[in-house]
């Protein structure tokens, strides 16, 4: 016999703002908050200079959108040398959800948060016509622990982890194969063990446009010359079985550091300790640009797989 709550959790949400009732049922519970909730904003204190970061995760199966929704602009603000502290998150939804969809975004969301003791100061959440399928947002703002030295000719280009894993994992999903290996795609944990190295200079996560892609953003913005090459680079197991270059795909997870070449034996031991694949890849030279393999890279290209993200929804 199904019971009220089961009847209750398979209602849609209806249009707009989702109910006070609804919020505190399926919402409240699972995430963490400074304090009591507000009207139209929160107050809260911030202190020191203030790293802030903002993300959108989109077109990924239910329960893993608050995962890459936290991770996503919690990363960015490690990579500044930030401690996340605070997250503003906006959850809108398809006129279609079901309050037990909500509730399991939300309980995602709240889970990777509480991991990390970052709080949940305010945030939107609502359906809307327009919307198709499940967009969530967020605004993570932390305090910077650290100003860093800026990057010279010879520093050394590392990358971590594994790459083509999170290229592989949406190959699959496109085919109907689902597993929880998303898991495992964040760059946060070991983004935040290198900041206690000092001879760590800059972090970069790698994902759409995967290495090469990334490669080219820190070149580009900060006005730098890499010279890099894909001859050390451990790709996940099967990725390189995938159409396309691999090292354009999205490859979330892994991560770029820029490191100067006394502390690169502290990064490797770092690596070895948390059993995270670890690979001198390049170097700043004093050429502008970004050479990768011997060719110079112009412009970050993006890959089929790309299209994956903003559609699974739909081909579900």
């Amino acid at each position: 016999m199904v019971g009220v709550y089961e009847i209750l959790m398979s209602e849609k949400l209806g249009l707009g703002k989702i109910s006070k009732e609804v919020f505190n049922r399926s919402v409240l519970p699972y995430i963490p908050i400074e304090k009591d909730i507000e009207l139209d904003g929160a107050v809260t204190t911030l202190s020191g200079n203030t790293v802030i970061a903002h993300s959108p995760s989109i077109g990924v199966p239910t329960e893993a959108l608050g995962f890459f929704a936290f991770h996503y602009s919690a990363s960015n603000v490690a990579s500044k040398f930030g401690k996340p502290r605070h997250l503003i998150s906006g959850i809108y939804l398809p006129l279609e959800t079901t309050e037990k969809e909500l509730q399991i975004i939300a309980k995602t969301l709240g889970d990777e948060a509480k991991r990390y003791k970052v709080t949940i100061t305010a945030g939107q959440t609502a359906t809307y016509f327009g919307v198709q399928i499940p967009l969530l947002t967020s605004t993570c703002l932390g305090e910077q622990m650290k100003i860093p030295d800026a990057p010279r000719a010879g520093d050394k280009v590392c990358l971590m982890g594994l790459v083509g894993g999170e290229a592989l994992w949406l190959d699959k999903l496109s085919k109907g194969e689902s597993s929880e290996v998303w898991r495992e795609f964040t760059p946060l944990p070991m983004i935040l063990s290198l900041q206690r190295i000092e001879g760590v200079k800059m972090m970069h996560d790698v994902s759409e446009g995967g290495v090469i892609g990334a490669l080219y953003e820190v070149a580009s913005s900060n006005g730098w010359g890499i010279k890099a090459s894909s001859k050390n680079i451990p790709l996940y197991p099967e990725s390189d079985n995938l159409p396309g270059n691999i090292f354009r795909a999205p490859t979330y997870g892994t991560l770029i550091a820029i490191i100067d070449d006394d502390s690169v034996d502290d990064v490797v031991d770092l690596c070895k300790q948390v059993d995270t694949s670890c690979a001198i890849i390049g170097e700043i030279v004093s050429e502008r640009g970004l050479l990768f393999d011997g060719e110079d890279i112009h412009e970050q290209k993006r890959v089929d797989i790309d299209k994956i993200y903003g559609t699974y929804e739909k081909q579900r």
